[in-house]
């Protein structure tokens, strides 16, 4: 199964949350993911704060993945990011892929 593609976009300082709705079982610790500046990068940049909720779900849905991430300390630009189910110590499968764009914003600086 191909990675469903998702793209993100925040001024810098905000909180992304992002909510999933997927069709297996899952728990926090079975999830990973993160932020690199280029898919090539050894050191991931950031990592998703990762809950699983079993609460208010969609036909055909049997968990509900919650990501959160703060960008306070990111540089503006273009990074890329991917969550992956994990099993046995290694990654066995990729739900969601995409980049993020962190941009500057005017009024976050200081007022």
């Amino acid at each position: 199964m191909t990675p469903v593609k998702h793209n993100l976009s925040a001024i810098k300082g905000e909180f992304i949350t992002l909510t999933i709705g997927y069709n297996g079982e899952v728990e926090p610790e079975d999830l990973f993911a993160c932020i690199r500046q280029s898919t090539y990068d050894e050191w991931y940049r950031a990592k998703f704060n990762i809950t699983v909720s079993k609460d208010n779900l969609a036909a055909g849905e049997r968990c509900r993945i919650i990501l959160s991430l703060d960008t306070k300390e990111f540089l503006d630009g273009r990074y890329v990011w991917d969550l992956f189910v994990w099993a046995g110590g290694r990654p066995v499968k990729c739900l969601v892929k995409g980049q993020l764009t962190i941009l500057e914003g005017v009024s976050n600086r200081g007022k």
